[in-house]
């Protein structure tokens, strides 16, 4: 039998009576109830001295789930943050690189009676191209970090299924490619206005 709560054990309940020696007993009950008639329930248990306690699995679950809801979001949340902030960190840099290495090529090209667009668009295809190259090797790692992080949650208390849907690949590429876009217009703002004649006159 899965389960995911606890460290729990299945066996038929002869076989428990002749492994432990005992002779038949029942320390539990499991029931399905009519929602309609939780309250004439509690009102048996409560004048019934021979139950010790009564749980309800629906509300234990709701509140497991609310937990670690609770939880996850607030990870996902940090996680995407850093996220974001690496990516934009990362895309920005690479591109004030490669646009000071290349200044001098740029107005030139600019010189030559290029447009701004048309000069643009040399370095952020290059650009583009490497955040495209990067999506596989992304979904690979963020994979493996995933399966890390579920792992680390799981105790003998409960376990954590590790399931991740397609969507989720393309909704973490959106998100790269957005941040990656946005960086992309910043560069091209600083390429737009870039000095042609002390660009030309700088030595190689």
């Amino acid at each position: 039998v899965q389960s995911y709560v606890g460290l729990a054990v299945y066996m038929q309940a002869d076989a428990l009576d002749r492994l432990v020696g005992d002779g038949p007993r029942i320390s539990g009950v499991r029931v399905t109830i009519n929602p309609s008639r939780l309250a004439d329930l509690y009102t048996v248990v409560k004048q019934t001295p021979a139950f010790a306690s009564a749980a309800l699995q629906s509300i234990s679950r709701q509140h497991f789930r609310e937990t670690i809801e609770e939880n996850i979001t607030i990870m996902t949340s940090v996680y995407t943050a850093l996220a974001v902030i690496i990516t934009f960190g990362v895309v920005y840099n690479s591109a004030r690189i490669q646009l000071s290495e290349r200044a001098r090529e740029l107005a030139s090209l600019r010189v030559l009676g290029f447009t701004k667009g048309e000069v643009s668009s040399v370095l952020l295809f290059e650009l583009g191209f490497v955040v495209v190259l990067a999506q596989p090797l992304g979904w690979i790692l963020g994979y493996l970090f995933s399966w890390s992080v579920v792992k680390g949650f799981e105790s003998d208390l409960f376990r954590i299924p590790f399931i991740i849907n397609r969507a989720t690949f393309a909704i973490a590429s959106l998100i790269v490619v957005c941040v990656a876009t946005l960086s992309a217009l910043i560069v091209r703002r600083r390429i737009d206005r870039l000095d042609l004649v002390r660009v030309l006159k700088t030595r190689e």
